[in-house]
Order: C-alpha cells, then structure tokens, then sequence
C-alpha cells in the first residue's frame, strides 16, 4: 500500500479466532477491538463522567475524557445517560452520519441478547435507519403542518 492509499478512509476486516471485527483505517492506523457481550449490569457500573459507556443500538461506546469534552452539546448531555441504553435518545437529536462514524470509533461491545450482527456492526447511517422511523421529518410532519395551517389561517382571516 501507498501512503496515500493508507491515509484514505475505507472498511478493513480483520479476523481472530472469536469474531471478525469490522474496523476503519483513520491516517494510516488501524484500531483493532475485540467486541464482547456486555450485560445491563455492567453497562450500568459505568456511568461517570471519567467512566461514561452508552448504549447504542446494541452497541455499547465508551466515551472517553477527549469526546466528551469535544461533544458539540457539552459532557453533560452525555453523562447523564451514561450507563444506560441512550438509543432513544440518540435519534431524537437526529444525529449526522459524521457523528454516527465519530461514535464508531468507540464501540467495544454488544449489549447481552443483541442480534449475531451487533459483533460486526458499526453505528447505523442515517439513511439505513429512515424506514425504521426513527425521528427526522415524520416526526416533525405535525408540527410543520400546524405552522402551515396558521400561515395559511394569518393570510385568509388576518387581512381585512
């Protein structure tokens, strides 16, 4: 490989004797974690803001130091959650798939129970996720015929 070829991001798979990682290449350097089932209880012990996991979408992301200082809405918003299952939470914010590749990078388990597919999987992009529903315009669809309705209502009944 070139370093060039090396400094471009692309899917890597590297394989071990218990599960096949799926992992991305960042500037030439691979980081290789072994994923394993994580339980509630355990995902529960870490629930600090120097020791914050999540859940996502079976995934479980260990948020160091660095990312939660960086996160754009502030550590707060994230340690609150921190210990539990934040998938809810999560899409109700309406993520991007930056954001989605961002979290990947920290994934170090599954969650106990998760489908055969959450020990390869990385965070779901947004268009994979649009026919399951969760948020984005279908969720604002009431409120944005309600704001057309009253600027239709202002024009009708509002000029004399």
């Amino acid at each position: 490989h070139s370093k060039e070829g090396l400094k471009r991001r692309h899917c890597v798979f590297f394989a071990n004797s218990t599960t096949l990682v799926r992992t991305r290449v960042f500037a030439g350097m691979a980081e290789i974690k072994e994923r394993r089932m994580i339980t509630e209880a355990e995902l529960a012990k870490h629930s600090k803001e120097d020791d914050a996991w999540i859940c996502l979408h079976d995934l479980i992301i260990a948020l160091p130091k660095d990312f939660l200082e960086e996160h754009p809405g502030g550590p707060d918003v994230i340690t609150c959650l921190a210990g539990k299952d934040a998938t809810t939470d999560f899409e109700d914010i309406a993520h991007s798939d930056s954001a989605r590749e961002w979290s990947s990078k920290y994934i170090i388990g599954y969650k106990e129970g998760a489908e055969e597919e959450a020990k390869t999987k990385l965070m779901p992009k947004n268009s994979e996720l649009s026919s399951h529903g969760g948020g984005g315009v279908g969720a604002m669809l009431p409120a944005i015929l309600v704001a057309i309705i009253a600027v239709v209502a202002y024009f009708i009944f509002g000029k004399k």
